[in-house]
This record gives C-alpha cells, sequence and structure tokens, in this order.
C-alpha cells in the first residue's frame, strides 16, 4: 500500500500552508510587525519545523503574498456581485459595506502588506497587480461617456481610493466613521458611474 506525503495529499498540504499563515497573522495582530518577524517566530508559532515552513514557502514574503492571494479572491468575489450582476446604487452599496467588512476581518494582514510595499519593490507590484484586476472591472462598468484616457483614469482612481480610504479606517479599532466612509464612497462612485439613485 501506498503511502502519500504531505507533497501528494492536497488537503494537508492546504492545511499547513493555513496553519503557518494564521501564525504569522497572530503575531501581528499581539503586535509584530511583518519587517521583524522571523520564520523562526512563524513556526514557533505555528507548532512547525523551519524545515517545514520551506516546504509550504519560498520565504515569508511568499507567505504574506499566498495569504493576500486568499484575501483577495474574497474581495474579489464580493465586489464581482456588483460588477458582474449590473446592479444599481443598492448593490454597490453592499458591496462596499462587505468589503470593509472583510478589511476589517484581515486587518492585521491588510497592515502587513502596505507595510511590506513601502520596502519591497516585489510586494508593491504584486499589490499593484491586484489591484489592476479591480481596476480592470471598474473600467467595464463605467459608463460610455467617459473615453480613453480618462476611462482608465477615473476607473484607477475609484479603486485605489476604497483601498487608501479602507486601509486608513482599520489603522484604528474605532468603528463609528465607517458608515460615513461607506456613504462617502458610494456617493463619488454613483456620480462617477450615473448610477440611477
Amino acid at each position: 500500500m501506498a503511502i502519500l506525503s504531505r507533497r501528494d495529499d492536497p488537503d494537508a498540504r492546504t492545511r499547513g500552508e493555513s496553519e503557518l499563515i494564521d501564525a504569522a497573522i497572530a503575531l501581528m495582530e499581539e503586535g509584530q510587525s511583518f519587517s521583524s518577524m522571523t520564520v523562526a517566530s512563524i513556526t514557533s508559532k505555528a507548532g512547525h519545523t523551519r524545515t517545514g515552513f520551506y516546504f509550504y514557502f519560498r520565504d515569508k514574503r511568499d507567505l504574506l503574498m499566498v495569504a493576500t492571494d486568499r484575501l483577495v479572491g474574497g474581495l474579489f468575489n464580493d465586489a464581482d456581485l456588483w460588477w458582474s450582476g449590473g446592479g444599481g446604487r443598492r448593490v454597490l452599496a453592499t458591496a462596499l459595506e462587505t468589503i470593509l467588512q472583510d478589511y476589517r476581518k484581515s486587518r492585521a494582514l491588510i497592515r502587513a502588506l502596505v507595510e511590506a510595499t513601502s520596502y519591497d519593490r516585489v510586494v508593491a507590484d504584486y499589490w499593484h497587480g491586484e489591484i489592476e484586476r479591480f481596476i480592470r472591472a471598474a473600467e467595464m462598468r463605467l459608463p460610455p461617456t467617459y473615453n480613453q484616457p480618462t476611462r482608465r483614469g477615473v476607473a484607477s482612481a475609484l479603486v485605489w481610493m476604497v483601498e487608501r480610504t479602507y486601509y486608513l479606517r482599520i489603522l484604528d479599532d474605532d468603528t463609528t466613521g465607517d458608515a460615513v466612509a461607506v456613504d462617502s464612497l458610494l456617493e463619488i462612485w454613483t456620480r462617477a458611474l450615473e448610477l440611477e439613485p
């Protein structure tokens, strides 16, 4: 009878990745910056060996990007409910609210990601590439009154405005301004996309 290794077992691989990602996020939630975090501190928290870490990830940058891939997949799915559904203002409001909730749930990860973009060109290029998916989708929803390159510029400004606004919101535990942030973004997007009230 063949014995399956972790390399042959996709469930075991996913579990191992998740345990290491969860450990890194837990360290960040405890106040450790991503730049000061070490592979040893991550593996110790996860109960894995240092060698085991490299079975799943090339380095801690790779761990950060894999973790972000999972987050972005969820964000894109939440936004896609509006982008692909052709919904109006109400559906857009729901998408914006849900994305901010996703940001809040993943605040330690997002803070680490933005921190890393400030000094790691690979992470910055990766994050800009992920944001590009949202820009292209937003561009498709703009009315035909916009022409190139204005169309591209407006879509880029709209998406980066959401990213930066939500990032600033999650720097603080105080959620009292969240509703105002969503309403403000909704107003700007509604006008830019010429949506019905």
